[in-house]
């Protein structure tokens, strides 16, 4: 206890100066009361339900004002994916790294991308350190066994299926039993790719008809996505 009163009534109010400080420094987290949630929880929620425009719209809006938000930046890059603009989506990854750089699945994300535009070094660059930091989701998975079709590494390919395959086992998803039945299929093994492509059935596959123009060669992989499952 503190023998002189003014040295203790100092202290009290150097205690309730920084206390009031640090209350001011961090904003609620409630949705409900700070902008930076609420806006942002908005247009996460609504996309898909409202015309695409109107979602980039207030994102690029959003982004003036907060333009630290990292998710934001994310889903960004999601939209100008689905708009087939791939180095805005590129940039809007990046963006998302730069603010927080140890996120895996930013540089997934950026990874795919770089598979679609068949850049397999730049891919493999970025789902290697996806990984290295920890990503082990089926989605990463399977754009890794995509990445090594392109560079015609069958033994890779098919071990990283097999990751994806039992990651299935826990979250089954059609758009990843998909995934993978396109892979058997492009290394020949049509008995594998039917029965997954079975499995993506019985899990609720959309549009089964444009997913086999898929394996026919006649569309491909990363446009039945965009088109079929555009807010995955």
């Amino acid at each position: 206890m503190l023998s002189n009163p003014l040295v203790y009534w100092f202290s009290l109010l150097l205690w309730c100066a920084t206390a009031c400080k640090q209350k001011q420094a961090s904003p609620s987290t409630d949705p409900a009361e700070n902008p930076y949630y609420h806006i942002y929880n908005q247009i996460y929620t609504s996309r898909g339900f409202v015309p695409l425009d109107s979602t980039l719209h207030r994102l690029q809006q959003y982004l003036k004002q907060f333009p630290e938000n990292a998710d934001a930046w994310m889903l960004a890059g999601n939209m100008a994916y689905l708009q087939a603009d791939y180095t805005l989506a590129i940039n809007n990854y990046r963006n998302a790294i730069a603010r927080q750089p140890t996120q895996s699945l930013y540089y997934s994300a950026l990874g795919a991308v770089y598979n679609v535009q068949n850049k397999p070094d730049s891919a493999q660059k970025y789902l290697e350190k996806a990984i290295l930091l920890g990503d082990s989701s089926a989605y990463t998975y399977l754009n890794t066994a995509l990445l090594y079709i392109k560079i015609n590494n069958k033994t890779k390919s098919l071990a990283w299926a097999d990751k994806a395959a039992n990651n299935q086992k826990q979250i089954p998803s059609p758009v990843i039993s998909a995934g993978i039945s396109f892979i058997y299929y492009k290394w020949k093994d049509e008995e594998n790719s039917e029965k997954w492509l079975q499995k993506a059935m019985q899990l609720g596959l959309k549009d089964t008809f444009a997913f086999r123009q898929v394996l026919n060669g006649n569309k491909e992989l990363e446009v039945y996505y965009r088109e079929t499952y555009p807010y995955l």
